[in-house]
């Protein structure tokens, strides 16, 4: 018999008598399983779904490889399988939490927008494209004249967004697509799940997911502010649901704050065009060009700052000065050091850093850092990162005496042993005492005598690290690159500063490990 006209219900019975011949305990399996069926609403299209599962399983079987498969053709074909084996039963799974749903339903359907009765449509089929395959699922459905838009409570109780993908799909395909460029993430997703997704709908999912992600973001900040509308402490610290219950406070709590530059752009208007860009737009057009983006588009910089926050504990040596950090979290904002700050904090109240007996804040200097700091509810220990200011002298040095030549590893050494010495003031005095005949090396060092004047006072390496303190923020660095800078700062790359601002919080989401929890999360939401 051609096992393709083979129905369901004779399946089932083939695998029974399979089962009987080949395992004595297979029968009562099967018998329970069907007794379990038979009590259940939904218990034929549970019994159907695992036919066609064992239909699909079957006709597997059957079909031998083809004499040129090799074992990756083999392999993909029976991941192929797995797929439609489970799909019916993943249906029938959702169709009963759906039936169960609306079973506990009581009274009308009323209309979230309005608050008015919503009309009942009966139960009407719906479709989602899922990581195994395409669903199609019922529901009740109603619909408000007055709003002019249809409502299924089930649907959303159970989490089934009103797109066609479902949730596990989208956190997928977001995932596939914060990690690389859009179009590669399609041709990942296809790959590794079976699914064909366009690139449009990649970038859509991956803006809805980040669009909520911020929504959330800014909620959560402003519930866990620390101060009032007026500037006032706030009588009560909320903080995040999903905080850190730890038994003791960290003993010392690092945060590491830098920013890094993506390239992005802003649309041009009339009144925002400089001379030169009406020119090119003018040409382009008197050339019936289609007017490319470089006459369309401003390109500029806007900077992403990081926070990178981590335990003291946590610090480990690999060996003679070379260390890891064994557990650490991100933050990725895009925007003003105050909206930063205010999520900063929250990271800080989830890790009870805000607890902790020493808060020490590493950065390269920024004024914005010490605007943060100054924010902040607690009390802070400042640190300048060393290899910046070691950075910067080497600097003066190759303009001063040339590039890498002796005289100017001489002059640096000897300047970065006075810092590390904490002789920062008799850096400052050699500096001033110089006479640079060239005009940008006498700008080189004014502005390092200036920057080194400025940050007296969290330069006293000596002491820090008698206490035990780092005083590199090399972590934060490494941030600006792996967490941010390898998916924004690609060649070629070109972003809104909207787009920036959302592909770097999901990055900071990425690399915290929190993807499946965000998730749900944001389906309670």
């Amino acid at each position: 018999m051609d096992s393709t006209s083979i129905t369901s219900s004779e399946w089932l019975k083939i695998a029974c008598a399979a089962y009987a011949q080949t395992d004595g305990t297979a029968p009562a399996m099967i018998a329970a399983l069907r007794a379990h069926w038979a009590t259940e609403p939904s218990g034929l299209a549970a019994a159907t779904a695992f036919a066609e599962g064992v239909a699909e399983l079957a006709r597997y079987a059957t079909q031998l490889p083809g004499e040129t498969a090799d074992a990756v053709d083999v392999e993909a074909e029976a991941v192929v399988a797995a797929r439609r084996v489970v799909r019916p039963l993943l249906q029938a799974k959702l169709q009963a939490r759906l039936d169960a749903l609306e079973a506990r339903a009581v009274g009308a359907t009323v209309c979230p927008g309005c608050g008015q009765t919503a009309e009942s449509q009966g139960r009407r089929s719906r479709r989602w494209s899922s990581v195994l395959g395409p669903l199609s699922l019922q529901r009740r459905y109603a619909y408000c004249e007055q709003c002019g838009q249809g409502i299924a409570p089930a649907q959303v109780a159970l989490g089934l967004p009103a797109g066609d993908y479902t949730p596990r799909l989208e956190e997928v395909c977001t995932m596939m697509a914060t990690t690389v460029p859009h179009a590669m993430a399609t041709g990942l997703v296809a790959k590794l799940c079976g699914i064909d997704i366009s690139v449009k709908a990649m970038e859509d999912m991956t803006e809805r997911r980040a669009a909520q992600v911020e929504r959330e973001a800014a909620r959560e900040a402003a519930r866990c502010a620390p101060f009032d509308a007026t500037g006032l402490p706030v009588p009560s610290q909320a903080r995040p649901a999903d905080a850190i219950a730890a038994a003791a406070a960290p003993k010392v709590a690092y945060l590491e704050v830098d920013g890094v530059v993506p390239i992005t752009r802003e649309e041009l208007t009339g009144k925002e065009l400089t001379p030169t860009e009406r020119r090119r737009q003018r040409r382009a057009k008197k050339a019936k060009a289609h007017g490319g983006k470089g006459c369309r588009y401003r390109i500029i910089g806007r900077e992403v700052k990081n926070a990178v926050l981590y335990d003291g504990k946590d610090c480990a040596t690999e060996s003679p000065g070379r260390g890891c950090i064994l557990r650490k979290t991100y933050v990725s904002y895009l925007g003003d050091w105050g909206t930063f700050a205010g999520r900063v904090w929250v990271e800080m109240l989830r890790q009870r850093f805000d607890q902790a007996k020493l808060l020490v804040i590493l950065s390269d200097g920024a004024d914005w850092v010490r605007s943060l700091a100054r924010w902040l509810p607690l009390e802070v220990f400042l640190i300048l990162d060393l290899f910046h200011v070691k950075h910067r002298l080497w600097e003066v040095a190759n303009s001063l005496y040339g590039e890498k030549t002796p005289k100017a590893r001489a002059w640096a050494e000897t300047q970065c042993g006075r810092i590390e010495d904490g002789g920062a003031k008799a850096v400052i005095s050699a500096l001033r005492f110089l006479r640079p005949g060239r005009r940008e090396t006498r700008k080189l060092v004014a502005e390092l005598a200036q920057f080194l004047d400025n940050n007296l006072d969290r330069m006293d390496y000596p002491t820090y690290r008698a206490r035990g303190l780092r005083v590199s923020s090399g972590t934060v660095e490494s941030a600006n690159y792996h967490v941010t800078g390898t998916r924004l700062k690609l060649q070629g790359m070109r972003w809104s500063a909207e787009g920036a601002g959302h592909m770097a919080a999901l990055r900071a989401d990425l690399f915290n490990g929190r993807w499946e929890q965000r998730t749900k999360e944001l389906l309670a939401a």
